[in-house]
C-alpha cells in the first residue's frame, strides 16, 4: 500500500473509530462481493453496512429479498412493487442465495426489530387510552 493510501486509510480508521485492519477487511470483503454481484453496492446505515441495489442505493436488498418472498418468489410481482427491472431483482435473488444464511439472519433481526416496534406502540397507546379514561 502506498503511503498517501495508507494515511488516508488510518485518517479514515480514526474518523469511523475502527482499526485500519478492521477497515480494510471491510473494504476487500465488500469489494470481492461487488466484484461478484456488480448490481450491489453496500452503504453505512444507523444498523451498520447495508447491501443495497446499486442503481437504487436507498434500496436495501432484504427489503427486495422480503417482498420477493411476499410475493410467492415472482420476480415479477416485485419488480412492479418496486419500480425496478426484472434484471434487478434477479441479480438480487442471486446475491440472496450466495450468502442466504447471513441474510436470511439480518431479514430476521429486522422483522424482530419492527415487531419490537409494534409491540412499543401498542403499550404506548394503551397507556394513554387508560389515561384519558382515569381522567
Amino acid at each position: 500500500m502506498d503511503d498517501d493510501t495508507h494515511r488516508a486509510l488510518v485518517a479514515h480508521a480514526e474518523r469511523a473509530d475502527v482499526s485500519p485492519s478492521k477497515l480494510v477487511n471491510r473494504y476487500v470483503k465488500e469489494g470481492l462481493r461487488m466484484d461478484e454481484h456488480p448490481a450491489i453496492a453496500f452503504i453505512s446505515t444507523p444498523h451498520g453496512r447495508r447491501a443495497v441495489l446499486a442503481a437504487r442505493p436507498r434500496l436495501q436488498i432484504i427489503d427486495v429479498v422480503g417482498t420477493w418472498k411476499g410475493e410467492r418468489q415472482d420476480a415479477a410481482a416485485t419488480a412492479k412493487y418496486f419500480g425496478i427491472s426484472e434484471d434487478n431483482v434477479r441479480a438480487v435473488i442471486e446475491y440472496y442465495v450466495a450468502y442466504k444464511d447471513e441474510l436470511d439472519d439480518e431479514i430476521r433481526r429486522h422483522l424482530d426489530a419492527q415487531q419490537n416496534y409494534k409491540r412499543v406502540l401498542q403499550q404506548r397507546d394503551k397507556h394513554a387510552r387508560r389515561r384519558v379514561a382515569n381522567g
